[in-house]
Formats: C-alpha cells, structure tokens, sequence
C-alpha cells in the first residue's frame, strides 16, 4: 500500500501540472487550483471504486483506517524507507528558498528579476510532492497541516521564505507529534490522527480567513 500511495501522488501531481502548463490564457495559480480538483475528483473516485471491490475483512479495514490517517503503525523500517526521498526534496527547497519569495511577484516582474519562473516553479512542485508523497505512504492521509501550519509560521517570521521555510518544517513537525499525542492519550480509544488534525485546522483556517477579511 505504501509503494502504491507513492506513486499515486507523484502521478496525481504530474497530471495537475500536466494539464495546468497547456493552460496559457488565465491565471497559472487559478488554473493550478482548478486542474488540481478536478483530478483529486477523479482520483477519489478511482479510490471508492477500490474500496467497493476490496475484500470487506481484510483489505477494506486496512484502506479504511490508512485514509484516516495515523502513525501508530509506522515503524523505523518505514521511516528509514522514505528518508531518502524526503531529503531529496528538501535540498532544491532550501537553495531555492529566496526565489519563492520573487514567485509572489508577476512572472514578468520575477523574469525581469533574473529568475526562470517555469522552471523554478515545476522544481518546486517536484520536491514538494516527492516529500509529500514519501510522508502519506507511511502516515496516510492527514490533512490541515500543509494548510494551517505555513500561515501560523507566516504570522511568526513574516512572508521572507528564507526564515519561513524553517519555521514552518520545525512547527508542521511539533504539531504532529503534540495531536498525536493528544490522539493516543484523550480518549480510551485511539482517535484517528486526519480526524483530529480537520478538527482542530478547519475552525483555524475560519478564523484566519475571517481575520484576513477584517484586514482588507
């Protein structure tokens, strides 16, 4: 399951990608955003067509729970396994972290500015979903954190992504550990980790979304 996971994402966003560079005349972001639900819509349903031919005793339990996401059944074999890829994603993010902060600007500011926008940009969507794809193999899907963690860390160290990339690896990785604890520890059952991390991200992003409003 771990190697199908893996490769299901890397060929989820290469498809997106895909389908967003023959897109010329709009908004790459919008186009992206776009492309990128339209295939996560295929793909899930690509998913509960599985789960209906799966065997009900032994296969579904195991999709079933691997979609909710956790990490009690992540070992140090597991771990060291995806290591390796997740490294590899990190290097071009880190040498490139003061570009990302020239891709805020118009591409034909950013070009103007020395920077190759399209290559730089499909390098950074590769690394970004190598490490995504090596983490959920393991963890499955746990969502929010991708989403709320870089604005908590934008709020402590400013939109700079020379100082907002670290944060944001060192907060992603503390909220983890905290939910996963508190996942194993507040009830008598474990309470899947994607459950509590939806439960605790969404009223989150609500309000920073309500607070960014207020800002305009």
């Amino acid at each position: 399951m771990q190697g199908a996971a893996f490769c299901g994402g890397v060929l989820a966003v290469g498809l997106v990608t895909g389908v967003a560079g023959r897109v010329r005349r709009h908004d790459p972001v919008l186009v992206l955003v776009l492309a990128g639900v339209a295939v996560a819509t295929l793909l899930a349903a690509g998913t509960s067509l599985l789960k209906i031919l799966a065997d009900p005793y032994a296969q579904l339990p195991a999709m079933t729970y691997w979609l909710l996401g956790g990490l009690s059944a992540v070992t140090r074999g597991d771990v060291n396994a995806v290591a390796p890829a997740i490294a590899l994603g990190v290097v071009p993010l880190w040498m490139l972290r003061w570009r990302m902060n020239l891709l805020s600007l118009a591409d034909e500011e950013a070009m103007a500015l020395g920077v190759d926008v399209r290559r730089v940009r499909i390098v950074l969507v590769a690394a970004a979903t190598l490490m995504t794809a090596a983490a959920v193999s393991i963890s499955g899907t746990i969502g929010w954190v991708g989403l709320v963690v870089p604005h908590v860390a934008r709020l402590l160290v400013g939109p700079d992504f020379r100082r907002l990339l670290p944060m944001a690896l060192v907060i992603g990785a503390g909220f983890l550990v905290a939910a996963d604890t508190i996942a194993r520890t507040a009830a008598s059952i474990e309470i899947p980790l994607g459950v509590l991390t939806a439960v605790t991200g969404a009223p989150f992003f609500l309000w920073l979304l309500a607070r960014s409003r207020r800002a305009w």
